[in-house]
């Protein structure tokens, strides 16, 4: 069996009322995070944001979007992930070239400026009901803003991990995420005392995972979660792959420049040409102003 290095576990302690995943990302993680020449603290906030968008992606039961969105008026004025139906991940910055970058951490609200909030938007697919919620950029790391949101937006309670470094092989991340299942009468059941301790058992193993592990190229994922959780079982499920993956295309774009008005289209030649850039893939596609129905002086 080939060896998987961009990978989604999900597993189940059932008796334990738990549920969660486990992720690593190597080369895709690389790929997109080596697009743009990114100061390390931005780069670290995207990865961490590729884990949480492949962790909750899995809940995709259909062709389907998962998007993580931070926005403010800091220095990284917008930063976007998404993971679509299938396992492709995308993710990009949009840094301001005057900022300066002097300590080795920074605060998601600090990066992201007054005002910065975070907004996650599920899209389940065609004629199903678009859903997003959003909050404020609380705490010193990401992970204290999405267990706010956890907490708060969706009444769960979740552990959550999160690893993000450049190697010397390129840059590797890795996360860790463990949440509360309701119970048979849903999320507002109050549970009993053997669920609460077996809740707290979890934690208390989940809590004990440490970075490096999650960074470590030969601590399979699997065998991770088998030296947690051995003692009172754990039920793991097959790996789930993901690859990069962006949604652009030269047809798709020439279809929406072609949907455009054509004074609008005129607007938009430049030099000679149009050209259209893609922030996730960091690639441009040029049309000449025939391909757009121009003629060739406009």
């Amino acid at each position: 069996m080939q060896r998987l290095n961009d990978y989604v576990i999900p597993f189940l302690r059932e008796a334990e009322g738990a549920r969660g995943r486990l992720v690593r990302l190597g080369p895709v993680a690389d790929t997109i995070l080596a697009r743009y020449p990114y100061p390390e603290p931005v780069a670290k906030l995207l990865g961490e944001l590729l884990l949480v968008a492949a962790m909750l992606s899995t809940n995709l039961k259909q062709e389907g979007i998962f998007t993580i969105q931070l926005r403010g008026n800091g220095p990284v004025s917008l930063m976007v992930v998404d993971a679509a139906y299938g396992g492709q991940l995308r993710g990009f910055a949009e840094v301001k070239p005057e900022a300066t970058w002097e300590k080795p951490h920074y605060s998601p609200a600090e990066m992201i400026g007054e005002g910065g909030y975070l907004a996650i938007t599920l899209d389940p697919g065609e004629g199903m009901q678009r859903y997003q919620g959003v909050v404020a950029l609380e705490g010193e790391t990401i992970t204290d803003a999405l267990l706010h949101y956890f907490t708060y937006s969706q009444q769960l309670d979740v552990l959550l991990t999160l690893a993000v470094n450049r190697e010397e092989k390129g840059w590797q991340a890795g996360g860790f995420m463990l949440e509360r299942m309701p119970g048979e009468g849903g999320l507002s059941t109050q549970p009993t005392d053997e669920q609460e301790e077996g809740w707290r058992t979890s934690v208390a193993l989940a809590g004990t995972v440490k970075p490096e592990e999650l960074l470590d190229p030969l601590l399979e994922g699997e065998t991770l979660l088998y030296q947690l959780f051995h003692e009172d079982g754990v039920w793991v499920y097959p790996p789930q792959p993901f690859a990069t993956g962006c949604r652009c295309s030269r047809q798709r774009i020439n279809d929406l420049l072609l949907s455009m008005p054509l004074e609008d289209r005129a607007d938009m030649v430049v030099d000679g040409e149009i050209s259209v850039h893609c922030q996730f893939c960091n690639s441009t596609e040029r049309f000449s102003p025939e391909e757009m129905g121009l003629s060739t002086d406009q």
